[in-house]
């Protein structure tokens, strides 16, 4: 992880990581910690070279020989010896900022016992992943949430008490657990909010999936029964069972990229609100929640929306040359392939090139 911050890792090393994270998807967590510690702009660069002076200043009070400005015996200008050793104590800095965050992240550590504090009653916690990082979480009230990649999950630091809601814009898996209130032993609903749509459970198995820009909001029930109301039609109430999945379009407008095309057929807008059965392979894998078990699962889908997984799954982005090329289908499973294997392989059964540069896909012929 530090080579690959510092720039100094090679392409096969940059692969085994990739390889290491996929087979391991909750260190996406801690890699991103480092990262943004590793990122952190230096506050403290006068005072380090202050403290640089007085540290050569008692140098040469003790007599120990130090060279002057352009005086180097290397031949170098001093100045470049100096800026070593302030990135040394930089370097020792960032090194145990990052010992903090990963003890910080490690599930296993003890966290320091602190005094008390009073809460803000509007106080709110905030759990999100960037594109190409997945992460498991356990709530206050044991209930486990399963975050996909660009999604994010608010909830109150007084979840579990009285009440158990959460915010969730782009997609979580929630294995959701019983909860009664002390007081009088009723049960307490547990209550997810998008922006299209209201979920209340009590305890079950359900993935979500509500990105920003996308048209579709989908429900997918596992087991148990979720209970749905659709913002825009309050009086209605739909009751999900289990293998049952329910899909609302957005109605938001969804922006369009200048290189893309619609994939409904015949260009119609998709349905209001749509109720069918999760779709399952020969191989018994969900499509719809497949990606909890570090799977990128696609069935008979275009171009187009497989790509818009695949910018999640690797943190990358397509561009496609030619707009009829987002309407081919494809169908597959990939685990722990590279992003370069994952094309090379569609490129078989699909009449697409593609090259790139940096995160950036070009696909043509």
């Amino acid at each position: 992880m530090s080579k690959k911050l510092a720039g100094e890792a090679n392409t096969e090393e940059l692969m085994e990581l990739e390889d290491l994270l996929r087979h391991d998807p909750d260190m996406h967590y801690a890699l991103e910690n480092i990262a943004g510690l590793w990122n952190l702009p230096n506050q403290h660069s006068i005072e380090t070279e202050e403290a640089f002076d007085r540290h050569t200043s008692r140098m040469k009070a003790n007599g120990v020989s130090w060279p002057e400005p352009g005086t180097a015996t290397t031949g170098e200008p001093f100045l470049q010896h100096r800026s070593y050793n302030t990135l040394w104590f930089t370097g020792i800095a960032a090194a145990l900022l990052l010992i903090a965050g990963i003890i910080w992240w490690y599930p296993g550590a003890k966290q320091p016992t602190t005094n008390p504090v009073a809460k803000t009653p509007n106080e709110k916690n905030e759990i999100s992943t960037r594109n190409g990082s997945k992460t498991k979480i356990t709530l206050p009230d044991g209930s486990k949430v399963w975050l996909n990649a660009g999604s994010k999950l608010v909830y109150n630091k007084e979840f579990g008490n009285n009440v158990r809601e959460v915010e969730l814009s782009g997609e979580a898996f929630f294995d959701v657990v019983h909860v009664t209130a002390p007081q009088n032993g009723e049960k307490i609903p547990f209550i997810i909010h998008t922006k299209q749509l209201d979920i209340r459970v009590l305890g079950t198995a359900f993935n979500v999936k509500s990105y920003p820009g996308e048209s579709i909001t989908e429900t997918s029930l596992v087991r148990g029964k979720v209970e749905i109301v659709i913002h825009n039609r309050p009086d209605e109430k739909i009751i999900l069972k289990p293998n049952e999945k329910l899909m609302v379009r957005n109605d938001e407008p969804v922006p369009v990229k200048e290189d893309s095309v619609t994939t409904q057929p015949d260009n119609k807008p998709p349905p209001l609100v749509s109720l069918s059965k999760l779709t399952p392979r020969e191989d018994s894998l969900i499509v719809e929640t497949a990606w909890v078990q570090n799977k990128l699962v696609f069935d008979n889908e275009s171009f187009n929306d497989v790509a818009a997984k695949m910018e999640r799954w690797y943190n990358v982005q397509f561009k496609f040359k030619e707009a009829r090329l987002q309407k081919l289908r494809f169908s597959g499973v990939f685990e722990s392939e590279t992003i370069q294997q994952a094309l090379d392989y569609m490129s078989i059964t699909g009449p697409f090139h593609y090259s790139m540069q940096g995160n950036m896909i070009y696909i043509g012929r």
